[in-house]
């Protein structure tokens, strides 16, 4: 998490307390018997992320609010959601990192920590507009089988050139 950056953490709990607006999906999909979905709403000088996880006999939700008139961070992990046999995380950068380089690690893979490349989207106007929360974001959702970590990450512009390289611990065990 970026230093200076404003977060609450709500477990299960719907977004924002009912602030503002109600909350709009940004990204959504399905994979290895899961579905998941990331919401996003504003208002009460907060912006706050939602990511959900469903399977066939359970679902797990998380959510995560920070001050809105704060800077994003250059990259953040913001929250993520994890079952047994499936992740969904969500991260955010500021606007100029338009792609991400990721080490990936799994915990139980024999097969070792991987790259890949991730494409930020950014929120359309309408999207912005009807959640009540600024355009002064990108996002990515990584989603994996089994459980995983970011080890590293590799930040470019749009011009592809790097803009830092990141070392972070991995929150969840190996």
């Amino acid at each position: 998490m970026a230093a200076g950056t404003a977060i609450a953490v709500l477990g299960g709990q719907a977004l924002a307390g009912g602030a503002g607006r109600p909350a709009v999906t940004i990204a959504s999909g399905s994979f290895a018997g899961y579905s998941w979905s990331v919401e996003v709403q504003g208002g009460n000088d907060q912006r706050c992320y939602e990511v959900s996880l469903t399977g066939k006999s359970s679902a797990g939700v998380r959510g995560v609010c920070t001050i809105d008139a704060l800077r994003p961070p250059l990259w953040s992990r913001l929250v993520a959601v994890g079952q047994e046999n499936a992740t969904v995380e969500l991260a955010v950068t500021r606007l100029r990192v338009r792609s991400m380089r990721l080490r990936i690690g799994h915990t139980e893979s024999r097969h070792g920590a991987r790259w890949v490349h991730l494409r930020n989207r950014r929120l359309t106007p309408g999207q912005a507009d009807q959640a009540d929360v600024r355009r002064d974001f990108r996002y990515a959702v990584l989603r994996s089988r089994g459980t995983f970590c970011v080890q590293k990450a590799i930040l470019f512009n749009r011009e592809h050139d790097r803009i830092a390289k990141l070392h972070t611990p991995c929150e969840f065990p190996r």
